[in-house]
């Protein structure tokens, strides 16, 4: 049995945001942030500096135990930098990410993938020739070679419109706490966030995001 488990409502995890602990009421978590201001019967924020970057952080509770974070970084010079930088922090305390996503990349290995690819259909055809005695479908590789061409161009222009528009993202899990990176860069909207979830109440928040986007969704129907 996990400790949270043998608790109950005691529960007050090693882990959490700065001095606050999860599970914490929203007394003891607002005694801590004196300077945070009260959105909601659920919700603290105040501005701050983290890492030295100016920083928005809002402090989230369910049924009056603290169970989330969201760190906003509204001025961010250059992007990759103050990912990796924070990366960098963050596995100071967290370990190695458990997942790094770059979609830059990830577009940039797309490119060339299908031309190796018809390369490979071919030598295989050229075996299977050769064992079996059969003449290889010359016009066949003219034919892969356009779709890997064509494949490709294609891939070029996704890694070209991807180093524009691109998102980092690291990702860590401990038996307490799910902690995302995100870095996000469009020709408008520059962002980097940092999301703290308790694990203990994850069950919680997946149905409070659940409950908020089916009130989002009434809403905007009442829009139509």
């Amino acid at each position: 049995m996990r400790d949270w488990e043998r608790q109950g409502l005691g529960y007050r995890s090693p882990e959490g945001f700065q001095e606050a602990r999860w599970g914490m009421t929203f007394d003891e978590v607002h005694a801590l942030f004196p300077e945070a201001r009260l959105l909601n019967g659920s919700a603290l924020r105040w501005t701050t500096t983290i890492a030295k970057l100016p920083a928005i952080v809002t402090l989230g509770f369910l049924e009056d135990r603290f169970a989330a974070v969201d760190v906003f970084f509204p001025e961010v010079g250059h992007l990759r930098d103050t990912h990796l930088l924070l990366r960098q922090l963050l596995s100071r305390k967290y370990g190695t990410p458990g997942r790094d996503r770059d979609t830059v990349y990830e577009a940039q290995r797309r490119v060339g993938s299908y031309r190796s690819a018809a390369d490979t259909a071919y030598l295989l055809g050229q075996m299977a020739s050769a064992l079996g005695g059969v003449p290889q479908d010359r016009y066949g590789q003219q034919r892969m070679d356009i779709r890997a061409e064509n494949d490709e161009a294609e891939a070029r222009r996704q890694a070209s419109a991807a180093r524009k528009r691109f998102m980092l993202k690291s990702r860590w899990a401990t038996v307490e706490s799910q902690v995302i990176l995100t870095s996000v860069s469009a020709p408008a909207v520059t962002a980097v966030t940092i999301e703290y979830e308790s694990e203990r109440y994850a069950p919680e928040i997946a149905r409070a995001r659940k409950q908020a986007a089916e009130l989002e969704h009434r809403q905007m129907a009442k829009d139509l």
